[in-house]
């Protein structure tokens, strides 16, 4: 399965709160997002025509997710609860579905343009 989950690098932490880097790749913008409890994001996969979407970079800033994946050519499935702060990238022809556990929030790295260029959505 091409979906990979990652801690950010945390340079460091004390009473004011933490720190954390992360490396980005050139876009023609970004998608912030915020959701309530019991929301569904997602649902879609990408072919790859777009390059920041291959893989989706998602970074979750805020609470709590059930990530659910599937691979639309192997059927392999995938599902993970994912706590902010967190990486994910999501490789093209994954059917992946966000679930808020929690309110959360969330940068994608890529525009709207881009998301909309190469989204697909299941029969």
């Amino acid at each position: 399965m091409n979906i990979v989950v990652e801690d950010l690098n945390k340079l460091g932490e004390n009473d004011t709160g933490a720190t954390f880097t992360l490396e980005t790749r050139p876009t023609s913008g970004f998608i912030f997002a915020q959701r309530k409890k019991g929301s569904k994001s997602g649902n879609h996969y990408h072919t790859g025509v777009s390059g920041t979407k291959d893989p989706e970079i998602i970074l979750l800033t805020s609470g709590e997710v059930s990530l659910y994946g599937k691979d639309m050519e192997s059927g392999e499935e995938f599902e993970q609860i994912v706590k902010a702060p967190a990486q994910v990238a999501i490789g093209k022809n994954i059917l992946h579905t966000l679930t808020a556990l929690s309110d959360i929030t969330f940068l994608e790295f890529n525009s709207i343009q881009e998301h909309q260029a190469d989204t697909q959505y299941p029969d």
